[in-house]
């Protein structure tokens, strides 16, 4: 999300799932910040038991990544946050932020 590719893409299928069981993932981006490089990395490592937040604390590692710094967790736990970003909502159940392929989906008929 920080770039708008996935850090394996390929177009071609099984390229992208070599990529992800083999490869490292691209993130030379010179915009991307060394904590966010940093964060990635962590969360994309090979090894489960490597990867961040895969030990014993848990979420708690990647909440305590630099990256996150300038969050306050327990303001967000409490619901005392203010969001960044709040869109304007011309009725309870308006979607015209959504685009039109998901908000035309239909329910499967079940059996």
């Amino acid at each position: 999300m920080l770039v708008g590719l996935p850090p394996f893409y390929s177009k071609d299928r099984e390229k992208l799932y070599q990529n992800i069981k083999y490869a490292e993932p691209k993130l030379d981006y010179d915009f991307l910040t060394p904590d966010a490089k940093d964060l990635c990395a962590g969360l994309l490592h090979k090894d489960p038991t490597k990867r961040l937040g895969s030990g014993p604390n848990d979420a708690e590692d990647i909440k305590a990544h630099p990256w996150f710094e300038c969050i306050d967790w327990k303001k967000i736990s409490e619901k005392t946050m203010t969001p960044p970003y709040q869109p304007q909502l011309d009725k309870e159940d308006d979607t015209k932020h959504f685009l039109p392929e998901f908000t035309n989906l239909h329910p499967s008929p079940t059996s």
